[in-house]
């Protein structure tokens, strides 16, 4: 059994019930909450190299770089691209190796980062040159109103009071800005049983990771919380791995920005035509996976 914490829902409903081992459900707004001790301390030695590695079997944060760029970096520009055009101001906060950061300001963007981890904040910059704090975004001198995008990937579920750093978030956001988020979804009408049952992927978010991951939403309680942030405008899209949650808030609906206006951004400068090739040689195989899961059956 998990280490019973004692953690509420996000959301202030006092009622949780059981779950998994390590989780408990909030049926008022489709939340799993976990119920294992949180540690700051877990993100402040090692965590993308021997946490990564030795804890969670995935690669460490070099090759995480090399493979994120040609792969998620640009299926989360593109779907920017298709909201907003450079040079908005993008903050990204828990930017990890910083390959994301790097390609937004090869796009065009005023773009920096945050990140909890030392080291992973120190390879960003070695690696990429790019602009990233070490630390909490509560804790960063940026004046509120002056972005016009704050991305968190695989943050969401990283937060000990995500109602609160979003808010914090959504403070720093100009007038008309948005969030973009990717977090794993839980798929709520499925019980525990069900996914052991089935193998369901979602099963890896929860496994051994609820010192760390401490909210997981499903679409209903992502939607609730932007709500919440009066950023009511939610629009989910295709993540890169289906068992993602991948959205846009904000304050009201966005018109998509045409795909023609993204490319001639793009090109005006020279460092955006190398984009371009990147963004139209990965979707070459990313427009394919998404079809065959498609003709397939299979939820996208």
């Amino acid at each position: 059994m998990g280490a019973e914490h004692g953690r509420r829902c996000w959301c202030g409903h006092p009622t949780l019930e059981p779950f998994s081992a390590d989780y408990r459900v909030c049926r008022a707004c489709g939340t799993l909450v976990s119920q294992v001790a949180f540690s700051p301390e877990l993100y402040q030695r090692e965590y993308w190299t021997g946490r990564q590695t030795a804890h969670l079997g995935l690669p460490d944060i070099v090759a995480r770089a090399r493979l994120d760029l040609p792969e998620r970096c640009t299926h989360w520009l593109r779907h920017l691209l298709a909201r907003r055009l450079p040079p908005a101001r993008v903050l990204e906060v828990g930017c990890a190796h910083g390959a994301y950061v790097a390609l937004l300001g090869w796009a065009g963007f005023a773009a920096s980062g945050t990140e909890l981890s030392p080291e992973g904040a120190a390879f960003a910059r070695a690696a990429f040159g790019v602009p990233v704090t070490t630390g909490r975004i509560e804790d960063q001198t940026i004046e509120a109103g002056t972005l016009d995008v704050v991305v968190l990937n695989d943050v969401l579920e990283h937060l000990p009071d995500p109602l609160a750093t979003l808010g914090h978030c959504r403070r720093l956001l100009a007038p008309g800005g948005l969030f973009v988020l990717q977090t794993p979804e839980y798929p709520e009408h499925l019980s525990y049983a069900d996914l052991q049952a089935t193998g369901n992927l979602f099963l890896k978010h929860l496994e051994g990771m609820a010192a760390e991951h401490l909210y997981l939403f499903s679409r209903r309680s992502a939607s609730l919380l932007c709500t919440r942030l009066g950023l009511p405008a939610v629009a989910f899209s295709n993540p890169v791995y289906a068992y993602d949650l991948f959205f846009t808030a904000s304050g009201e609906a966005l018109a998509p920005v045409p795909e023609a206006a993204a490319a001639a951004a793009l090109a005006r400068i020279p460092t955006g035509r190398l984009v371009l090739a990147l963004l139209d040689k990965a979707f070459e195989s990313q427009d394919r996976w998404w079809a065959i899961q498609r003709l397939e059956g299979r939820p996208t």
